[in-house]
């Protein structure tokens, strides 16, 4: 298996501290071919240890396992091997939308075909994660679907009561360990309701929840944290998913009858 496959194949089984820097290492796996384990560790925020153990959870043996297998894959294609400069550090938001869009392609249709067939959608989520929520929430009015946006429990309550038939839970969270998009996915499970999760983190308690994973792919900045990055990432993924669920709209109205 190449390198790029095995590392996106083993996101869903690491911690999200190794997840990250295997995202950052998907973005430009040149690196690893010519920086040492202190580079790299250095352009990705972390420590030496990080990054080693991030190798492992794919599979390899260590960083020097990991570049041997990206040394020979570059040169077996007749890539040229950049120069050390070229490490990671000047990533836009244009890397993460298109990773997002390619992780979460296979589950988009999956996502569509639910919500095309739902009468009603609750969208879950907290903080920054709720006002992606109420954006979505807009857009499925405009298509004719009821949706509500809840962000705490006497309004998950409310959205759960019965009868749940062609109800959907959507729970938005970057971090995927939220505790009310979790319980909220939870309690929908067990009213037989179907969920979609929307999580930068694929071996999250969110991810691992819910019937269909929309993973985004948003890798964080090594000097912290910011909001706004992940959300468009979100937005982007979500954006597609409406775009599915358009033309399997236009698809369903144009059949025989």
């Amino acid at each position: 298996m190449h390198v790029r496959a095995t590392l996106e194949g083993s996101l869903s089984t690491m911690r999200p501290s190794e997840a990250e820097v295997a995202r950052r290492l998907l973005r430009d796996l040149g690196c690893v071919a010519s920086g040492s384990l202190r580079d790299v560790a250095a352009s990705c925020g972390t420590s030496d240890a990080t990054v080693v153990r991030a190798c492992r959870a794919a599979g390899y043996d260590g960083f020097q396992d990991l570049k041997y297998n990206v040394l020979r894959e570059l040169t077996s294609a007749g890539a040229a091997v950049p120069r050390p400069g070229s490490l990671i550090g000047h990533l836009d938001y244009a890397d993460d939308i298109e990773a997002g869009l390619e992780a979460s392609a296979a589950a988009l249709p999956k996502a569509a075909r639910l919500l095309r067939c739902a009468s009603r959608v609750v969208l879950v989520g907290i903080g920054a994660s709720h006002g992606i929520g109420l954006i979505l929430n807009d857009v499925l009015f405009t298509l004719g679907k009821q949706a509500l946006a809840v962000s705490d429990a006497q309004m998950l309550t409310f959205a759960l009561t019965p009868p749940v038939k062609g109800l959907v839970l959507l729970a938005i969270s970057h971090s995927g360990e939220s505790q009310f998009p979790v319980r909220a996915i939870r309690e929908a499970r067990g009213a037989g309701v179907p969920t979609i999760g929307l999580s930068n983190e694929p071996a999250s308690e969110l991810a691992w929840g819910v019937d269909v994973f929309l993973p985004t792919q948003t890798v964080e900045p090594p000097e912290g944290s910011f909001s706004i990055g992940p959300r468009i990432c979100q937005l982007a993924v979500l954006d597609r998913l409406v775009g599915c669920l358009k033309t399997g709209r236009r698809s369903l109205g144009s059949a025989p009858s």
